[in-house]
This record gives structure tokens, sequence and C-alpha cells, in this order.
């Protein structure tokens, strides 16, 4: 729904932007946006995000849609969102995950620009969400490559090896990887995994760590952190180290409150010393 003020703040956007001035346009919508959410001005957010070359923001914006995928209108944006910010990986991501295809042609940037974007976010010490969604502007091969060389490096944050490996399984990637898990090369097809939130074994310890804390609802969340940290440290191998989820699950509850991880007190001890390295 959109207010009346919304609507006198859109018009305000097309007078402006019909005489070239996209960047009062934007901030009119923007303004817009913040008296509540209405899909025409998101709508016509994104699009003017486009014309200011704004296209990162367009990005984002866009990907808050909850009918990204089943919403025409949404999808036909969302596919010249990715093509104006060159996303190549992630419209492959699309057309493997949905089977739909996207109405736009969606090119990588040119080669000198993908090696200054591997280049760049190899120097990231603390890479942000910004800094590795640069990386869909590669093109396939190159992705594949980069991929590669990163779960291999001692150096990589548990963090972008788990968006890197779920990335390869949205691409639907056939072929075998080898992944640095705990300072042990490790091998998994991309395509045989889950999403770390989507793993059986994922979803058996979150439930066995709920039904544990049951009567101690504020203690949930701080918990909930540590087990989202030891079970995406061992990504995408969890099976290899994960026997009983629902022992798992009481391990590390005992691990947390009393230090003692029981059967598997070495391994959240190996966990614990690989996140503060």
């Amino acid at each position: 729904m959109t207010s009346l003020s919304q609507k006198n703040l859109l018009n305000l956007a097309n007078k402006v932007a019909a005489n070239g001035d996209f960047p009062q346009a934007v901030q009119y919508l923007e303004e817009a946006l913040r008296d509540g959410y209405s899909d025409t001005i998101v709508l016509n957010l994104c699009q003017m995000y486009i014309k200011n070359g704004q296209n990162y923001s367009a990005y984002e914006l866009i990907k808050e849609e909850k009918d990204l995928f089943t919403d025409a209108q949404v999808f036909s944006l969302y596919s010249k969102v990715l093509q104006a910010n060159n996303f190549l990986i992630e419209a492959l991501e699309v057309k493997n995950i949905t089977g739909y295809d996207l109405p736009d042609k969606i090119q990588p940037v040119p080669l000198k620009e993908q090696q200054q974007i591997m280049l760049n976010f190899k120097g990231k010490s603390k890479p942000t969400k910004f800094d590795y969604e640069q990386l869909f502007k590669l093109d396939l091969i190159n992705f594949q490559n980069y991929a590669q060389s990163l779960l291999i490096d001692p150096s990589l944050n548990f963090a972008s090896r788990i968006v890197l490996c779920e990335d390869l399984f949205r691409l639907g990637i056939k072929e075998k990887f080898k992944v640095l898990v705990l300072g042990q090369t490790e091998e998994f097809i991309p395509q045989k995994i889950n999403l770390l939130e989507k793993e059986p074994i994922y979803r058996e310890v979150v439930s066995g760590i709920g039904s544990r804390y049951y009567h101690k609802p504020s203690q949930l969340p701080a918990v909930l952190g540590e087990v989202n940290l030891i079970l995406g440290s061992i990504y995408p191998k969890l099976s290899k180290y994960v026997d009983d989820p629902d022992s798992f699950a009481s391990d590390i509850a005992s691990y947390i409150e009393n230090q003692d991880g029981r059967s598997n007190q070495k391994l959240f001890e190996r966990i614990d010393h690989n996140i503060s390295e």
C-alpha cells in the first residue's frame, strides 16, 4: 500500500528524473521508503538507483523482496539489476536452482577487471559482504578456479569458506573440490552438499540444543551462536565429525556450560584454536 505522501514523493521523483536529476529523484524515493514499505516505491527506487549509477544499492534493495522469483515484475527487475552489476555468477545460480531463464543477458566484467577483483579480495583480511559479492562479476571458469584456490588457503576465514561452498552448491558444480577444514585437506562435490542451515545434521543439532534450552530461553541466542561457530567450522564435512547429532548437541551444551565436551572435547578445542588464529 502506498500512502498519499509517498505518492507525492513518487511524483516529485518522476518529475525531477524527467529533467535528468537522478540524485534528487533517489533522495525523494528514499524518503518515501522511510515512511513505510511499498512495493511500488521499492521498484521505482531500484530503477532510479540504476539510472543514477548506484547499481549495488539497487541489488541490496531488490534482494530484500520476498517475491523475488514468484512476482513477474520483481523478477524482471531483479534480472536488470544483475545485468547492471555484471553478477553473472548469481544469474547462473538462479538458472540452476529455479530453472528460470533470466530475461536479460548478464555478462561478467572484462578479464582485466576480473583479475583486479580477485587481487583485491585476496588482500582483504576481513572481507565484507560487498567484497565477496564482487566475485559474482567473474566468469564461471575464473570463479571456480579462484574458489578452489581460496578453499585451500589457510588464511581464509571460515565464514568466507561457508559462503564459497554454498555458492558452488547453488551453481550445481559436479567436480570435486578440495577444502581445508580444521587445517586438514578434505574433498567434496558441491552438487552433493546442502546449504549449511539445510544440512540434516545441522538441523538435528540445532533442534537438540533448542530442546535442552527450552526452559532457559534467554541463554539460547548465545548458545546458538556457539553452535553456528562449531558447525560452520567443520562445514561442508559435518558427517565426518558428527555421528550422533543428539549426542553432539549434548556435548556442545556441556562444553559451553562446563568446558567439558566429553567425547568431543578435543574437537571443540581444535575448533576454538582454529577460530582464534
